[in-house]
């Protein structure tokens, strides 16, 4: 079991939700989020528990949270995954598979959703391919080919999305278009989420302008019926520094 932590929070857009994080990751991005800091970056408590699948599997049966994100570096590297699927989806909660794509071909999708997955979350780094060679050290062409076969098992409990960065000079507005154009091809519901890059200390790259953010929505949204983005790292901060109305919690292994 690759699971090395657990993310919660009892308001996340009207729900509960809960993010197990895995470790192990067969991409090597250009300052990886999860290289820096592990753990939660929103997080403002923690606890600590005798890290075995049987107390995880109790944790989340006492948070109960309505949806359950499997995320971390890459999370269908585990072996044990489907298994631990097969489990959480006793729990009655919308699980979610946050994933780079490069290990999903057609036989494994189908494990995935007769485990109980509900969505996967597909991410692209980059659509241009040398750029997400030279971003992820490794081609995106098995990534896109993905989301071609799971946008072909798409139903009403088995849901697709694509998620990209916003990356000053690998994943620009015009990149952006690009994609969408690509997934509009496939089918112009499927669902598109924008995540800004995060600036990070030692790490050449800055956070996007807010006009390049509003650029790539709208360039996005000429192509897809559903354009999502998250807002801006800098602008969260602000957010946070007034009263809050949610609380993260991170629950974490007993540092023996």
């Amino acid at each position: 079991m690759n699971i090395y932590h657990i993310s919660y929070t009892e308001k996340f857009v009207g729900e509960r939700m809960a993010m197990l994080s895995f470790k192990g990751c067969n991409f090597d991005c250009i300052g990886c989020i999860r290289e820096k800091n592990e753990y939660d970056i929103y997080a403002e408590e923690r606890r600590y528990i005798d890290w075995n699948f049987e107390n995880i599997l109790k944790e989340l049966e006492e948070l109960n949270p309505h949806r359950i994100y499997l995320g971390g570096y890459e999370p269908t590297l585990d072996p044990d995954l489907i298994r631990i699927i097969a489990n959480i989806s006793k729990l009655d909660a919308h699980i979610v598979l946050m994933t780079n794509g490069s290990k999903i071909d057609e036989r494994y999708a189908i494990e995935l959703k007769e485990a109980g997955v509900n969505e996967v979350i597909v991410g692209v780094k980059a659509f241009d391919r040398k750029k997400h060679l030279c971003y992820t050290k490794r081609s995106n062409e098995v990534v896109l080919n993905t989301i071609k076969n799971l946008a072909a098992m798409e139903d009403a409990y088995f849901r697709l999305q694509v998620e990209t960065i916003l990356l000053p000079g690998i994943n620009d507005p015009a990149d952006i278009e690009e994609l969408a154009t690509f997934i509009s091809q496939i089918n112009p519901a499927i669902s598109l989420f924008i995540e800004p890059w995060i600036p990070m200390e030692g790490v050449k790259f800055k956070e996007p302008e807010k006009e390049d953010l509003i650029d790539a929505v709208s360039r996005a949204m000429k192509h897809l019926y559903v354009v999502s983005y998250h807002p801006l790292y800098s602008e969260i901060k602000e957010i946070r520094e007034t009263p809050r109305k949610v609380k993260f919690i991170e629950i974490l292994p007993h540092i023996r």
